[in-house]
């Protein structure tokens, strides 16, 4: 993939087993969640060819599953409400082969982004650790 530039990169670090399902923290938000986008809504990283029988999921702002007809369309391509419900569903499918990606910092660290700085905010954003725990 020498085409692509280094930023839409995604470095397999871990085989992930298909009989499962996983809940995966991305950071920084940046502008538009691009990173998050094109590694689990498109094939630009080759997600498939890394992580075989693992559909990737991203979890997007739930007003935007609001207005008709946009609704299929972000699903279509594997966006998922951020709400808890859209969660667990997601996480709770006994056959497994799902990754769930949640940009943990969401709307307000993507307002925080700034040249230089890398700033996490965690701070009353911890849900998806107790998501990840009840569903294993």
């Amino acid at each position: 993939l020498s085409w692509l530039p280094p930023c839409v990169q995604l470095e397999k670090t871990v085989d992930l087993d298909p009989r499962k399902n996983y809940l995966l923290g991305f950071h920084p938000h940046g502008v538009l969640a691009a990173g998050a986008f094109l590694n689990f809504c498109t094939e630009a990283s080759s997600f498939s060819t890394l992580f075989p029988g693992i559909t990737p999921h991203l979890m997007m702002l739930s007003l935007w599953f609001r207005v008709p007809f946009l609704r299929d369309y972000l699903m279509s391509g594997g966006l998922v409400s951020s709400d808890k419900e859209s969660a667990s569903h997601v996480l709770q499918k006994p056959e497994g082969g799902n990754l769930l990606a949640i940009i943990v910092g969401g709307a307000q660290e993507a307002l925080d982004a700034h040249p230089g700085s890398c700033t996490l905010l965690l701070r009353n954003r911890k849900g998806f650790v107790r998501l990840a725990i009840q569903h294993g």
